[in-house]
């Protein structure tokens, strides 16, 4: 019986690891492009919009994959988001600078969905509780 146990047990990380070994690394260009479709979908943006913010996820697309490549290099992962969060947080007012005020209390909904879909670093991540 508990050698039935393992097995599954086994059976099922080994699974579990081989699928998310299997998702592909999106180049930015492709990032960006989501991005856009995402908050396009969200926020109804004008064709001017588009490029501008088009322009905007780009640069931080390029921007945080070559944090994540000189991060797997160095090992330094820690660093890298510390980074990432500035650029992302100084792109998100960018993008903020370009949209409508209606359209801007839209994206502020949409940013705090991210946050609380994604925890505090992304998924699989475990949430820190504060100590009472």
């Amino acid at each position: 019986m508990k050698k039935n146990l393992l097995l599954i047990a086994f059976l099922a990380a080994t699974i579990s690891f081989s699928q998310a070994q299997q998702r592909p690394q999106r180049n930015p260009e492709e990032m960006a492009k989501r991005s856009l479709e995402m908050l396009d979908k969200r926020l109804s943006l004008t064709d001017d919009q588009k490029t501008k913010i088009s322009a905007i996820l780009l640069t931080q697309s390029k921007a945080v994959d070559s944090l994540r490549n000189a991060a797997g290099a160095q090992g330094d992962r820690e660093a890298m988001r510390s980074q990432m969060r500035a650029f992302q947080q100084q792109n998100q007012e960018k993008i903020k600078e370009v949209l409508t005020d209606v359209q801007k209390k839209s994206y502020e909904t949409f940013l705090t969905e991210q946050r609380n879909r994604m925890g505090n670093g992304g998924p699989g991540r475990v949430r820190e509780t504060p100590a009472n």
